[in-house]
């Protein structure tokens, strides 16, 4: 049966706080995109921008031609790290890692970091990677794992990227980076996962940067609502992930939207300006529940991003005529 979902008044900024001071929210991002369709946000708009964002790592160079400050106009790319330890070469050396004693776990350890520190520089020579949102590794292997090991993967990971960031930015390089802990089962879990990255960022860049770092959550659509009202309300901003579900699309995209509608409205009861948008195959999937949910936006594979994109502009179309057209008819608008 398709999920009705009901609508939601909807007035937060869709990226809220992952606003700051080095960037103005762009005027123009009903369907944001770097390119494609666009409708101007005016006074007239009750509703703010549904934002069509990537995902995964753009492999075609492009030159970047951005002036010193400017961020992408659409919002950041999601980047889940776990990927990285799929690569042939991570991978090796990931498996070499996890299957080593103590003895020799920590030279496995040393080398596992050359490389992600190699694909962290990749990602910030890519298209695109001016504004990131990095998802932290959670690995099901190492779930419940002794002796602190999604730690260590976890620290490496941070350190990398920080790592490469610094050298990018001595080059003359710019990049804005946010980060996702990766699925915390409790606002216990986000608050230590908070703690730790801004520790990693102290220890590596210095506490300006700490203290400026956008910190959110990868969130499971089974999180109990309450759980994620909780972390919301601490988080700078949060992504529903949908990427987990293996069920036939529909049967995903409906319980992915009923859970997004649950989630979002205990979120908004502790937190009305929170940013929430959505992420996996299901969030595509129920674009249009989500709209009318009154989430921010999707982050999308490129295989699903024109379709998207397409989807999303046709509903901003309807959206403002419906509602300009009631306007026009009470007289509101001459």
């Amino acid at each position: 049966m398709k999920y009705e979902p009901k609508e939601h008044p909807s007035s937060f900024d869709p990226l809220g706080r992952l606003w700051d001071s080095r960037t103005e929210p762009p005027q123009e991002m009903a369907v944001s995109a770097a390119s494609g369709p666009s409708f101007s946000l005016s006074y007239r708009d009750p509703r703010p921008a549904f934002l069509v964002l990537r995902e995964g790592r753009q492999e075609r160079r492009e030159l970047r031609e951005k002036r010193e400050g400017e961020y992408s106009a659409s919002g950041p790319v999601l980047i889940r790290t776990e990927e990285w330890l799929r690569l042939p070469e991570t991978a090796e050396r990931y498996e070499a890692w996890l299957n080593r004693r103590s003895a020799s776990r920590e030279a496995e350890l040393r080398r596992l970091s050359l490389r992600l520190r190699a694909e962290a520089a990749a990602l910030l020579e890519s298209p695109g990677s001016d504004w990131l949102a990095v998802a932290l590794p959670s690995p099901p292997e190492l779930e419940g794992a002794c002796g602190g090991r999604l730690g260590e993967l976890q620290d490496a990971v941070l350190e990398a990227l920080f790592l490469v960031l610094t050298d990018w930015q001595r080059a003359g390089g710019d990049c804005r980076l946010d980060l996702l802990a990766a699925y915390p089962a409790s606002p216990a879990e986000f608050a230590a996962a908070r703690e730790f990255i801004e520790t990693v960022a102290e220890q590596t860049l210095g506490h300006r940067f700490a203290a400026s770092c956008r910190i959110g959550a990868l969130i499971a659509p089974d999180l109990a609502a309450s759980a994620a009202a909780e972390i919301g309300r601490t988080a700078d901003f949060l992504v529903l992930d949908g990427a987990a579900d293996e069920a036939a699309p529909e049967e995903a995209a409906a319980r992915f939207a009923r859970a997004a509608e649950d989630i979002a409205a205990a979120v908004r009861r502790v937190k009305p300006a929170a940013a929430l948008l959505a992420a996996g195959p299901p969030a595509a999937a129920a674009l249009a529940d989500l709209y009318r949910i009154g989430l921010g936006g999707i982050f999308c594979a490129p295989a699903q991003r024109t379709e998207a994109l397409l989807r999303a502009a046709c509903l901003t179309w309807i959206d403002r005529q419906e509602r300009f057209g009631g306007l026009e008819e009470s007289g509101r608008i001459g």
